[in-house]
């Protein structure tokens, strides 16, 4: 881990590894109940925006409490944290036929359009391995 300093905080971070997707920056505040800290986390990006992430925490870091921190993340880190996914597998296991199906189209129609229409050769991949768990096409 890399800390670096401002004038008033820090940042803590560290280098992006090759196989990261994400970064996410969790900021720390007070919490719900007085005299409690809670972490706050700022949606996903992608690794590709990492420099553009830290940037901006060491812009805000001054006008902070506690520092910040900018965090990579594979998919091994994501798919691991349970508070992350949690509601959404609770959301999908309490859905019935019907409401599955529309996922399922949804899902469906979305990755063939980013087959079409995507120049990133490696989002189509994604695409077609999601599609390929879903059987929609043959390996």
């Amino acid at each position: 881990m890399t800390t670096i300093s401002t004038a008033r905080n820090r940042v803590i971070t560290e280098q992006p590894a090759p196989d990261d997707v994400f970064v996410q920056i969790i900021l720390f505040g007070e919490g719900d109940t007085p005299g409690t800290v809670a972490g706050r986390s700022l949606r996903y990006l992608p690794i590709s925006a990492y420099q553009e992430c830290l940037d901006w925490a060491l812009g805000i870091a001054d006008q902070m409490a506690r520092p910040l921190y900018v965090v990579p993340l594979n998919h091994n880190d994501i798919l691991r944290s349970p508070q992350r996914w949690t509601p959404y597998r609770n959301f999908i296991a309490n859905m019935n036929d019907q409401e599955r199906g529309e996922l399922r189209r949804v899902v469906v129609t979305t990755c063939c359009e980013i087959m079409r229409d995507c120049d990133d050769w490696h989002v189509r991949a994604d695409a077609h391995d999601i599609l390929t768990q879903l059987k929609v096409i043959r390996p």
